[in-house]
């Protein structure tokens, strides 16, 4: 583990991620460094070998901050294996070197699989929770169901109360498409949907833009649309991004209308048996709260946990610093926000 080689990939350069773990998250795909391109974001992409064999990838976003300077963020990453004292000091440095050279604040680490805080604690610096909460930032805990099951199987498992509202929307008469072309059609509804759930929740959205350009890359081997009616108007409106063995309900809103006829439910249902017809086998429903974390998440966590499932628990942020000042300067910007908002 002495020579370890890091070299920096194209944006065009492919990478098998899935061979070198096969729950690697679609957030250190290369599509979605592509997705950061197009909103004008630098991405950097990194290869670590070790006698030629390749033993950690990693996908780096810059993001700006004052004054010309900017910090990065690897989103659910490195993807490693390696746990070694010369492999987590190598890559320090390195990191390091990187932040100087980009004037980068901070680098911020995300590990999968996760590391235990006691040994990254010895070669990086743990963020303050009150920084957690972003629009840039992947939750810390997520919700997941193994597919690995028939569909009455998952039904059963499920609680009474959503069979219940699941069967209840099929009675009333909401109806479900699911959408795998022409998703730009579709996008100003679904943003409009997304702005009501995340004024409901209390969570951050980014930009228009940012979610436009999304729909404008999808593709029917790597992304489907699920969208509830009643009569003309739609409800209901959830992007699944598919990567590897996982489909990902990564975005999804609804409308504050008709609630009672349970449009969520159904949507969420219908999702789970596509991804399952795919050959998925594991079904992420993204985000929940986790203690302090995202408190506002938690209606959203009861509904996603009702559907029957697992956690799963995410490293903590750790941080490689190289401008002390201004990282506590951001620190303190972030304590000051999370304040104003409790």
């Amino acid at each position: 583990m002495n020579d370890l080689v890091f070299r920096e990939l194209g944006l065009n350069e492919p990478f098998d991620l899935l061979a070198l773990y096969p729950d690697s998250p679609f957030t250190q795909a290369q599509f979605y460094g592509q997705w950061q391109v197009n909103l004008g974001r630098e991405v950097k992409r990194f290869v670590i070998s070790c006698d030629e064999k390749v033993v950690a990838y990693f996908q780096l976003i810059k993001y700006p901050l004052w004054r010309n300077k900017n910090y990065f963020y690897v989103p659910y990453g490195p993807i490693t294996e390696v746990f070694s004292e010369v492999f987590f000091t190598t890559l320090q440095q390195k990191l390091k070197s990187l932040a100087q050279t980009e004037n980068a604040v901070f680098i911020r680490l995300d590990f999968t699989p996760p590391v235990s805080n006691t040994t990254l604690s010895k070669f990086f610096t743990k963020a303050p929770l009150y920084t957690y909460h972003s629009a840039h930032f992947q939750p810390r805990r997520e919700w997941s169901l193994s597919l690995d099951k028939t569909e009455e199987d998952l039904l059963k498992d499920m609680h009474e109360k959503t069979r219940y509202s699941i069967r209840l929307a099929e009675r009333k008469g909401i109806m479900v498409e699911i959408i795998t072309e022409d998703f730009e059609k579709y996008f100003e509804n679904f943003y409009e949907l997304m702005l009501g759930t995340a004024k409901r929740n209390g969570f951050n959205l980014h930009s228009k833009n940012y979610y436009q350009n999304i729909f404008q890359n999808l593709q029917s081997d790597n992304a489907y649309l699920v969208i509830a009616k009643y009569g003309a108007k739609i409800l209901v409106s959830k992007l699944i991004i598919r990567y590897g063995q996982t489909a990902y309900s990564v975005f999804s809103g609804s409308s504050n209308d008709y609630r009672d006829l349970r449009p969520t439910y159904l949507v969420q249902w219908v999702a789970i048996c596509q991804a399952k017809k795919l050959g998925h086998r594991f079904y992420n429903f993204g985000g929940i709260s986790a203690g302090k974390i995202y408190k506002g998440w938690s209606g959203l966590t009861v509904f996603k946990k009702n559907f029957g499932g697992a956690e799963i628990i995410h490293s903590d942020f750790f941080d490689i610093i190289t401008q002390p000042f201004w990282y506590h300067l951001y620190n303190f910007r972030k304590f000051i926000k999370n304040w104003v908002k409790v």
